[in-house]
């Protein structure tokens, strides 16, 4: 165990949000998990547990939680759905917190009212620049569980990405230093939306040849985004193929779950949050907006928000990866 006294705040009591909390207090951190939710405040302060988000996972005793934000710490985790993102953004600029507070941007996903990569939302409505973008490849549970893992700390910052890889790493975890966050958002937006697509081939039955066509598609389009916002477009990192790889190969990922579901035209979890789904319905407008051709995003989109048969979506997933 590391002897790093650092204090953090993480704000987003989800899986991913109590994982990386967990993790942190591991390492000897004092960590104040932030919930909108006062019952999951609660049970944290009051039985070292998350029943709600991540059962079966006793909680280190370095965690406290609240509903306010924790200001005196020095380093904040943003672990929420992109839709609420901007809000939380709002708050932290009227947040006094020290200057030198690191701020980690978990969430994957654009700002829908603005079409804007996270990252510059962050520092549009903060006027922050003290921040990174972690991306994975990282299932929550294997992180809680200590399973051997890596993760994407990417920043043009360095000395803060280099703090922060400090308090994250330890004998089962290693934080790797990529120095273009755009890349590491564009590939983890779409790579929620691949996976979707994945699910759906294998609920379809359409083979691992399939699969493999369709990542290929899908890491043109990355490319092609990428370009558009003058991002790298080496996705040859972790945030990049691992990311992906991680994703799109596992039913444990929400995203490739949802994937099978739609494709045996099953109803989806209302209290599941499924970023690629949202994920894909902007990404159609950034299309648009650049007049930019995304044919797998675009036909994906319309499969998860539309009702069409078997064969339809058979008909328009293969058109688009073969397009």
């Amino acid at each position: 165990m590391k002897n790093t006294q650092s204090k953090v705040m993480v704000i987003g009591s989800g899986t991913w949000g109590t994982a990386l909390a967990n993790h942190l207090a591991v390492n000897n951190c004092a960590v104040f998990l932030n919930s909108i939710e006062k019952d999951v405040v609660d049970e944290i302060n009051q039985k070292n547990s998350n029943s709600k988000y991540f059962p079966n996972l006793k909680l280190h005793k370095n965690i406290k939680a609240g509903i306010n934000f924790e200001s005196d710490v020095d380093f904040v985790f943003i672990v929420v759905p992109s839709n609420v993102a901007r809000n939380v953004f709002e708050k932290i600029s009227t947040t006094n917190f020290k200057k030198t507070c690191g701020f980690v941007i978990c969430s994957k996903g654009f700002e829908d009212k603005t079409l804007s990569l996270l990252s510059d939302s962050f520092e549009r409505i903060t006027k922050n620049k003290n921040y990174v973008v972690l991306s994975g490849p990282n299932f929550a549970v294997e992180v809680a569980r200590e399973v051997p893992s890596v993760t994407t700390i990417a920043s043009k910052n360095k000395k803060i990405a280099q703090k922060v890889i400090k308090i994250l790493n330890n004998e089962n975890f290693k934080a790797l230093y990529f120095n273009d966050p755009r890349t590491a958002e564009i590939c983890g937006i779409v790579k929620n939306i691949l996976a979707i697509g994945c699910g759906i081939v294998d609920g379809l039955e359409l083979g691992v040849n399939t699969k493999s066509a369709l990542l290929v598609k899908g890491i043109s389009e990355i490319q092609i985004l990428c370009k558009k916002i003058k991002a790298s477009s080496d996705v040859a990192n972790p945030a990049g193929f691992g990311d992906i790889f991680l994703t799109c190969s596992s039913t444990k990922s929400r995203n490739n779950s949802l994937g099978s579901l739609i494709a045996q035209g099953k109803t989806p979890d209302k209290n599941t949050t499924y970023e690629g789904a949202n994920s894909a319905k902007v990404i159609v407008e950034f299309a648009k907006k650049y007049k930019l051709k995304l044919d797998l995003c675009e036909a994906l989109s319309k499969i998860i928000i539309e009702k069409f048969s078997k064969d339809e979506i058979k008909s328009r997933i293969v058109k688009a990866i073969l397009s």
